[in-house]
């Protein structure tokens, strides 16, 4: 999650450098949604890994809430505010890069152990 964060800032930081327009706004908005996303699904696996007996069923309600709540976000973001699509992607793909960034990590320190 801290890796999450810190692509954040740095591709916020990036964005207004880079010009400070509606792009870049729209761009920022993607990220600040996928990383809360992303905050509250890490939460959430680290909820569901350590259930209790009928504690599923509140946990799945969570998980559809937010996912609901997400796309509400996401509907009256590019209706209403009429967003950049391609700058609201790029900001929410900044949480594949992190992935992406940490599973690459990961491989180099198995081969570094081989």
């Amino acid at each position: 999650m801290r890796n999450q964060i810190y692509f954040s800032i740095l591709s916020c930081f990036m964005a207004i450098i880079l010009g400070y327009s509606t792009w870049a706004l729209d761009f920022i908005i993607g990220v600040l949604l996928g990383s809360f996303n992303f905050y509250f699904l890490a939460k959430f696996v680290q909820e569901i890994i350590h259930i209790k007996k009928g504690a599923l069923a509140a946990l799945l309600f969570h998980f559809y809430l937010r996912l609901a709540v997400t796309g509400l976000i996401l509907f009256y973001v590019i209706v209403y505010f009429k967003v950049n699509i391609v700058a609201l992607l790029g900001g929410l793909s900044i949480v594949i890069v992190n992935v992406l960034f940490y599973g690459l990590n990961l491989v180099g320190e198995k081969f570094k152990e081989a």
